[in-house]
């Protein structure tokens, strides 16, 4: 036992005290979340960028409705100039309550164009290549026709299929063409648009007793609490077990072509070996948890958000971090073990990942119905048990408790298998030179040792 925990310690100072180690603590949620948060801003900050838009409306139907929108919702330049200061104002708080949809800034102008064929569509086209324009309209006589036979509309831009302009003239062209097929039958559009107000259903939690005896409702989360917090510690239990395990893969791959573990093995044996390092690596992964988990801390407290965090489950958390750093920390060492090179262990490992990231592919659907069939299978598939199994506890539906249990028994007898098969095949790869074994000689190593 004494040699096991002087390895471990060892592979513990090599793990964290190093600028390396600090380093990637620092980098990795930036990779991971990064992308999310440089996406928003960039939106934002190109949010206030004028589009220049020019509409054919030969019936004169449409194009004051238009001006007359953008200029209600401070999106109008007119000659140039910026919006009204009002108008900008009431725009940017509607703009903080739809968190993700860009402001725009429009400046129309009217085509006058007879006939508008496609010669001028590709006059107007190429002005849109040059940048004179950003996209132009075409609103045909028509539209408010009853019954077949109706016109289309058409927007032309480069990016007219995901364009956010697109769909803001178009809900303006459709309430005014409402407004006048209304006229036209004779209806009252104010009694219409009265009759036609939607009925909210409030989403709620569910009702339970309070410690008073007292009944009350729980409280429904933010939709994007809902979605995000669920992915989030997922995402944060997949970086602390790329954050032990890869390491692993490193040492023991350096040892191995470096010939020390031939000195390391003349004073233990390849079991303590590969204890000390699998017991090294774990207490590595959660000074990992402990960093990120007090940071996050840190994080929702000074934000007001210390409520939407389910603490309730950090028990369940560091028994599955535990458990899934050591099975795939287990996999990385065999894998070092039998390769002498770093390229030979990525394609190795390839499918390794992809059964570690799997849960990634279906986590919208899990956190949609956290006890349906689909998420429920997964939560028992052992390379998956670990993030799925979080993913689901996460959520704010019951699971049934017997699951989680019964995923810590799977997991841990998939753990025990998974180290000892890994140890047989280190036990022989740690001393395997000269060329990179074949798959069926791993096989071999794994059930005959």
């Amino acid at each position: 036992m004494r040699k096991i925990l002087t390895i471990a310690i060892r592979e513990y100072r090599a793990m964290v005290a190093t600028k390396a180690f600090l380093i990637s603590i620092a980098i990795m949620p930036v990779l991971m979340f990064g992308g999310m948060a440089a996406a928003y801003l960039l939106q934002k900050a190109g949010a206030s960028e004028t589009k220049k838009i020019a509409i054919y409306d030969p019936g004169n139907q449409f194009y004051d409705s238009i001006i007359q929108q953008a200029r209600a919702q401070g999106q109008l330049v007119e000659s140039g100039n910026s919006p009204d200061n009002r108008n900008n104002k009431n725009s940017k708080k509607d703009e903080m309550e739809s968190i993700g949809v860009p402001r725009n800034l429009f400046e129309f102008r009217r085509i006058d164009a007879d006939p508008f064929d496609d010669e001028k569509r590709f006059e107007l086209s190429e002005q849109i290549r040059n940048g004179e324009l950003y996209a132009f309209v075409e609103l045909p006589q028509g539209l408010d026709k009853i019954g077949d036979g109706i016109p289309q509309c058409k927007f032309y831009s480069q990016d007219s299929t995901i364009s956010n302009a697109r769909s803001w003239i178009q809900s303006v062209v459709s309430e005014k063409v409402k407004i006048l097929r209304m006229q036209k039958l004779d209806l009252d559009a104010e009694k219409v648009r009265i009759a036609s107000m939607p009925t909210p259903l409030q989403p709620k939690g569910l009702v339970k007793r309070s410690t008073e005896g007292g009944l009350q409702t729980e409280e429904s989360k933010n939709v994007y609490v809902t979605l995000i917090l669920p992915m989030a510690i997922m995402m944060l239990m997949f970086m602390v077990i790329f954050l032990s395990s890869q390491p692993m893969l490193e040492s023991v791959l350096e040892e191995k072509s470096q010939r020390i573990a031939e000195v390391l093995l003349g004073s233990a044996n390849p079991f303590q070996l590969m204890a000390g390092k699998l017991i090294g690596t774990v207490a590595g992964s959660l000074t990992v948890f402990a960093i990120y988990f007090l940071g996050t801390i840190v994080v929702v407290i000074s934000r007001g958000w210390g409520e939407y965090i389910p603490f309730h489950i950090a028990p369940w958390f560091v028994v599955f971090q535990v458990l899934g750093v050591m099975f795939y920390a287990s996999l990385f060492m065999a894998v070092g073990a039998s390769v002498t090179q770093l390229k030979e262990a990525q394609s190795m490992l390839l499918p390794v990942w992809m059964l570690k990231m799997s849960p990634m592919f279906v986590w919208l659907f899990a956190v949609q119905e956290p006890n349906g069939r689909l998420a429920t299978l997964f939560s028992f598939f052992p390379p998956a048990i670990p993030t799925m199994m979080m993913l689901r506890l996460s959520t704010s539906q019951t699971i049934p408790v017997w699951q989680p249990i019964v995923g810590v028994i799977l997991l841990a007898a998939c753990t025990l298998l998974g180290v000892f098969v890994a140890s047989r095949i280190f036990r022989i790869g740690i001393l395997w030179q000269g060329k990179t074994p074949k798959l069926s000689e791993i096989f071999k190593w794994a059930l005959s040792g």
